[in-house]
């Protein structure tokens, strides 16, 4: 999606910096902290606020009871 609308910066700039066990820092473009897990926490929201929806019109329509 960020490739269609053409925001990829954001995801391109923002990585994660662990420290090993030698104490040598390395970036992460994936793992926690990361754009791409915060990007796949935001889609999960939104699929769960999509099925609570769903969810309460199927339960609330006129009709539906018999």
């Amino acid at each position: 999606m960020a490739k269609k609308t053409k925001k990829t910066s954001c995801i391109e700039h923002c990585k994660a910096a662990r420290v090993d066990d030698d104490g040598k820092a390395a970036s992460e473009l994936t793992g926690p902290g990361s754009a791409w897990t915060e990007l796949n926490a935001a889609l999960h929201r939104a699929i769960g606020v999509g099925a609570a929806a769903v969810t309460v019109w199927l339960t609330t329509r006129p009709g539906s009871r018999r």
